[in-house]
């Protein structure tokens, strides 16, 4: 896990839900403006957000409203761990403003399994509701049902927000967690573009081949071929070279992509003869990839000779 420091965080979003969100991307038209206005504020706890994203969109959750049970932003992030197995990358957002125009602040990269289980475990209790007005608040029970209507001391209703049974409880529970995120490596958000990338092809190419070892017999058309549905996720999202690669993983001689008369979709296909219990093959390491991790030494620049005359002449 890493941090990625002072960048700019709709754009660094945006290329994340990039690599993982194939439909319902204008979720993330919401997230740019929760996160915009949350850069004004002047309330840490409004500068904090869990956000995550999946392959049916996005969400972005304030981080105090997730650790409080009962919540719509604790159900949400709990739902996609216990209910769903799709790929969900989730990162904690915190905002430090707002600079030439840009939301700026730092990005942690999460495990979401593991910190969905931590908050199942951490969630703390309510007892009531906040309601807050443009000028100024009240609670009311949790279970009392209240309308977003002006009112007549406090002016304007906003938003309403839950209140923990124990508020020392969840300031330090909040401490822990900004201070785990602190130990953190600092990261190169390229490098990690380029991780969630190939992880991506991995991901399809593995899909791809346990479809293939699972058939008991060609199931083309007209029975000469093997046959896999390439997800409509991966086809949506993935680039040229991305499907480029996934060609280069999958060890298939007679592999080819096309699509079927009457059928939705596009499909891998291989011949009955080719041999479907072969490993995948895995990608050759990049040289920077490989500079960076500090396996291979950079070559020490060659020395040029001095360029004469008549060099500087030739086109």
């Amino acid at each position: 896990m890493n941090k990625f420091e002072n960048v700019d965080v709709l754009a660094s979003l945006q290329q994340i839900m990039q690599q993982n969100t194939a439909f319902f991307r204008n979720d993330f038209d919401i997230d740019k403006k929760i996160l915009t206005r949350a850069a004004a504020s002047k309330n840490t706890e409004d500068k904090i957000y869990l956000w995550f994203c999946r392959p049916n969109g996005t969400h972005c959750l304030r981080e105090r409203d997730v650790f409080l049970h009962g919540t719509r932003e604790h159900n949400t992030f709990r739902f996609y761990h216990e209910q769903t197995k799709e790929r969900v990358l989730a990162y904690a957002v915190v905002l430090s403003g707002v600079e030439g125009g840009k939301v700026k602040g730092s990005i942690y990269e999460l495990d979401y399994a593991r910190k969905a289980e931590f908050v199942i475990q951490s969630a703390l209790r309510t007892d009531n509701n906040r309601l807050i007005y443009e000028n100024g608040s009240r609670e009311l029970p949790k279970d009392y049902r209240f309308e977003a209507v002006p009112d007549r001391e406090y002016g304007k209703f906003l938003r309403y927000e839950a209140v923990p049974h124990d508020p020392d409880a969840l300031r330090e529970l909040l401490r822990d967690e900004s201070r785990k995120r602190e130990l953190l490596a600092p990261g190169d958000f390229k490098a990690h573009i380029g991780k969630l990338s190939d992880e991506k092809v991995l991901i399809e190419a593995q899909r791809i081949s346990t479809a293939f070892q699972a058939l008991q017999a060609p199931n083309s058309p007209n029975g000469t071929h093997f046959m896999a549905e390439v997800s409509p996720y991966f086809e949506r999202i993935a680039s040229s070279r991305e499907q480029d690669r996934l060609f280069a993983v999958l060890p298939y001689k007679s592999l080819c992509l096309s699509g079927m008369k009457d059928r939705r979709g596009v499909f891998a296909l291989i011949s009955s003869d080719e041999k479907r219990d072969l490993p995948l093959r895995r990608p050759r390491p990049s040289v920077r990839s490989q500079l960076k991790a500090g396996q291979i030494k950079a070559a020490a620049p060659k020395k040029t000779a001095a360029k004469t005359k008549e060099q500087d002449l030739e086109v």
